[in-house]
């Protein structure tokens, strides 16, 4: 699903410089190419004659890279000494995104009072509105959820795991002929005894309730009046709130971010009353989906990077991830498990059109997401092959959106979910170093070629370890690492 809430957008503006390497890296950050940046910035960094711009480099690593502390303290030092270098609307970004980071983290009300003083000091000097509006929606925001404390868990020193379902997802047949489209991932949680069935959304910027249901179980409101997807087609007011306890396996979610809606248009396809969303995931180091063994793992101990390298970022509580396309293409995806089925975005359409033309069979579907509903016209793929972290992944008839729609605002190529999970054994969602792992067998196989192709003849040694994620087909495998003597 869409993200629930956006807050201001932060904008870049950077100037063009002739030696090489800050060209590289301003156009990267122009472009908000957070992967390219990643990769290239420790090659370039060396060879940058602007300090300014290696501290912005930093910055936007860190917060892409889900290291918001880093993030925090690099834009402090950032305005502190560099202002008058990036320009009253570089400073007035980093302002708001400096808030957003401290909000995300759960300190409202230091997010509110920031923004409260940043106001202050622009009217002081007869600023535009325009200057701060951004940060007046920001102080809007999180002053209205100053007076709870920041989501936490509760969790036992151990392994905890969760039984989930992977359902169906059941459509109107005026919908889908079929009357399935996709499946999804259900979770149980506890709230005041009573166990109900959560949508598991990386999709979802915060955890989500219907109105009834809110009622249901007691949901404490937190504000009069939101604007739900502000920016999007079918925007519409909904609320704010919070409960003190919601428990999931042998672990106490504290003080959820909850987004409640009234009815909207998406109940006449599909009602949701209930979404465990990223305010909830975030709060991991690492979690492991296991769609053929029916349950989530949350891990005490996280996985290390591997040797492919970080290939998911998190922006605004939304999370992407690299992929190759059979071309050897890089595709941005944003990764979003309350999605059913896969899909291509016009952006994408747009670029590769005769090929696509080519291979496709155009046709009509009605879907949307939240508070609206549109039938639009498609182009279905027999089949689209793309690589995650070296693995293969088969998307079969999947959907290419051929209208330029409104709601498609990010750079994404497009969206994958439960297309993609269900085809492994373990799909693994690394938060501390940002990556995302597909295994099976065939994924096994794959980096086992890999340590085989490093291998230099000289020493080798065969170790027998319990996978930290253990797949269906082995507890217990055979790794051979390939040892450089020393």
């Amino acid at each position: 699903m869409k993200k629930l809430f956006l807050l201001a957008a932060v904008l870049f503006s950077i100037p063009v410089f002739s030696q090489s390497a800050d060209e590289r890296i301003g156009t990267l950050i122009n472009q908000s190419d957070w992967f390219g940046l990643e990769e290239n910035y420790p090659i370039l960094k060396d060879s940058m004659q602007v300090d300014f711009l290696k501290l912005m480099s930093e910055i936007m690593i860190d917060y892409n890279f889900n290291r918001p502390d880093k993030a925090i303290s690099g834009i402090r030092k950032l305005l502190t000494n560099h202002q008058n270098e990036i320009g009253g609307s570089n400073v007035l970004g980093m302002t708001i995104l400096a808030c957003q980071i401290d909000g995300l983290r759960g300190n409202y009300a230091s997010a509110a009072q920031n923004a409260q003083n940043i106001i202050d000091q622009l009217k002081a000097q007869n600023a535009e509105k325009e200057a701060y509006e951004g940060l007046e929606q920001v102080f809007s925001f999180y002053s209205k959820l100053s007076s709870i404390p920041a989501p936490s868990i509760t969790r036992p020193d151990c392994d905890v795991s969760v039984p989930i379902e992977i359902e169906k997802v059941k459509l109107p047949t005026s919908v889908e002929p079929k009357g399935w489209r996709g499946t999804t991932i259900l979770i149980p949680v506890t709230i005041n005894g009573k166990t109900y069935r959560f949508i598991f959304d990386t999709g979802a910027g915060t955890s989500f309730m219907s109105e009834r249901f809110a009622k249901e179980v007691g949901v404490r409101m937190l504000n009069d009046s939101l604007t739900i997807n502000s920016t999007l087609p079918g925007a519409m007011n909904g609320q704010m709130g919070t409960v003190e306890n919601m428990q999931i396996g042998s672990m106490i979610f504290h003080y959820p971010l909850i987004t409640v809606a009234p009815p909207n248009a998406l109940d006449s396809v599909m009602r949701v009353d209930a979404i465990l969303g990223m305010d909830f995931i975030n709060l991991f180091d690492e979690l492991r989906i296991y769609p053929k063994e029916k349950k989530i793992v949350f891990p005490v101990s996280s996985t290390p990077l591997p040797t492919s390298g970080r290939n998911m970022i998190l922006t605004d509580r939304a999370l992407k991830i690299k992929a190759e396309a059979n071309n050897g293409e890089r595709l941005k995806l944003h990764f979003d498990t309350g999605c059913s089925t896969a899909g291509l975005y016009y952006r994408y359409y747009e670029g590769h059109k005769s090929e696509l033309d080519a291979s496709g069979k155009r046709e009509h579907i009605t879907g949307g997401g939240f508070n609206i509903v549109v039938t639009k016209e498609i182009l279905r793929l027999p089949s689209f092959r793309i690589k995650v972290g070296k693995v293969p992944v088969e998307l079969k008839n999947l959907a290419v959106d051929t209208t330029n729609g409104d709601f498609q605002t990010s750079d994404d190529a497009g969206i994958i979910g439960m297309d993609m999970v269900n085809q492994f054994d373990c799909v693994t969602i690394n938060l501390k170093e940002m990556f995302l792992s597909l295994n099976n067998i065939l994924a096994f196989l794959i980096r086992f070629y890999e340590i085989i192709k490093r291998f230099d003849g000289k020493c080798i040694n065969y170790i027998r370890l319990t996978s930290p994620q253990k797949s269906g087909f082995s507890q217990q495998v055979g790794y051979l690492i390939a040892m450089s003597p020393s």
